[in-house]
């Protein structure tokens, strides 16, 4: 699952101001007895939990948890194997997965209509947090929520302080709490390593704040009922930023040539909010929006926006409302922001973006993904099962193929070089 990965490298991964001892939590498998202690770590300081826990309550749950080195593995980035936008986006937001969300919005018109009046959100960008998320149901994920949580928080772990502020604890307390409440049904409680869950993966805490029930039935269940996960995700972006009706994510710019030297190309996004100013302001000083990224002109309400460039200059060139802000609180990620808003905007009938990435090797379709694992299978790769996702094992079968056929060493593949790697 491809966002999993992204929330290794934008939220859950470890940054570089953690505690030197954070860090050697995840250098190594954590043994049995370790993980135990840490257990009943957490359950001496359930006082400090967001909302009611019972130490009991929490050791009588928590004990059926076991550590899952997979959190470990999906935690640790692997700083040489960077993934390029191009790559992302042209996989998250193909032909295939634009083609199954019309399908979702013609087929639940009725239900997708009632959220959007009631939340304020597009239908749209709802079908596309689903479709980024899990790929519209069948992708959300196969760990044990319970297990997920408790591997966090022994971790990442907090210290004992009193603060409630604690992150990976207090998820870790949750996932208790909505199993002591029978909120969710402990056979179908799996999801991400990040201890993610549902059709549109939510986090036990913010599940207990933000899910609601979406088609009336007087149970909020975002793992089985599509309309509870369409409407707790919209009730998420309504309230975690509040949206804005009628505002665009993005609209895609031309920078004036005078301005153009302060974005040079960059590893990082280029992200400006605190430029944020009416629309008009930036079209006064020269920034030309191109017309295919179909703005909704000044009739909007003039929105204020700001500069937002994926990889500098030359590159796509972006202004983007609050809206995009609401996005990310969704997922701490601006490469995950502009999946959502451009699978969105296809969705509704829009294009790509104008301007090409600066590369001559562009991503590849999960179609034209699936079609190199298979030549790999055939090339003796039997490892390799073509899923269409670009893993470890393909990227490791790629490695091999490059160097068996004399080319430049390297484990990823674009428009370019899978010609190159694949011809007879």
């Amino acid at each position: 699952m491809r966002f999993l990965r992204r929330l290794a490298a934008a939220v859950i991964a470890l940054p570089a101001v953690l505690p030197a001892l954070a860090q050697s939590l995840v250098e190594q498998p954590m043994p049995p007895e370790q993980f135990a202690a840490c257990v009943q770590g957490l359950a001496e300081q359930t006082a400090t939990a967001g909302r009611p826990l019972r130490r009991e309550d929490f050791l009588r749950i928590a004990s059926a948890g076991r550590y899952d080195d997979r959190v470990r593995q999906s935690m640790l980035v692997r700083s040489d194997e960077p993934t390029f936008w191009w790559d992302e986006l042209a996989a998250t937001t193909d032909a295939e997965r634009v083609l199954q969300g019309r399908g979702i919005l013609e087929a639940h018109a009725a239900a997708l209509q009632r959220i959007e009046a009631r939340f304020g959100v597009p239908r749209e960008i709802v079908v596309a947090v689903y479709g980024i998320e899990t790929n519209y149901g069948p992708a959300a994920g196969r760990i044990p929520v319970l297990d997920a949580a408790l591997t966090l928080a022994c971790l990442r772990p907090c210290g004992d302080t009193a603060s409630s502020a604690c992150l990976s604890r207090e998820r870790a307390y949750a996932t208790v709490r909505l199993l002591r409440d029978a909120r969710v049904p402990a056979e179908n409680f799996v999801g991400s390593w990040a201890a993610a869950f549902g059709r549109t993966q939510f986090v036990p805490d913010t599940f207990e704040m933000i899910a609601v029930d979406g088609d009336g039935d007087g149970v909020i269940d975002i793992i089985q009922s599509e309309q509870d996960a369409w409407a707790s995700t919209a009730n998420h972006l309504q309230r975690r930023g509040g949206w804005r009706p009628e505002q665009p994510v993005y609209l895609e710019v031309a920078v004036p040539p005078d301005q153009q030297a302060q974005f040079a190309p960059s590893d990082t996004s280029v992200r400006l909010p605190a430029q944020a100013k009416p629309l008009s302001q930036w079209v006064a000083q020269g920034w030309r929006v191109l017309a295919a990224s179909r703005p909704p002109a000044l009739a909007a309400g003039d929105p204020e926006v700001y500069p937002f460039l994926p990889v500098g200059l030359p590159g796509p060139a972006f202004l983007v409302t609050r809206n995009f802000d609401t996005i990310r609180r969704y997922n701490f990620s601006d490469r995950y922001v502009m999946e959502v808003a451009l699978l969105a905007n296809k969705l509704a009938g829009g294009t790509d973006f104008v301007t090409p990435w600066p590369t001559d090797d562009p991503g590849l379709s999960r179609a034209e993904v699936r079609a190199l694992q298979a030549w790999l299978q055939q090339r003796g790769h039997a490892q390799v099962s073509a899923d269409g996702v670009m893993g470890r094992l393909t990227r490791d079968a790629i490695a091999a193929e490059r160097a068996a056929r004399g080319l430049p060493a390297g484990r990823r593949v674009g428009q370019r070089t899978l010609r190159e790697l694949m011809q007879p």
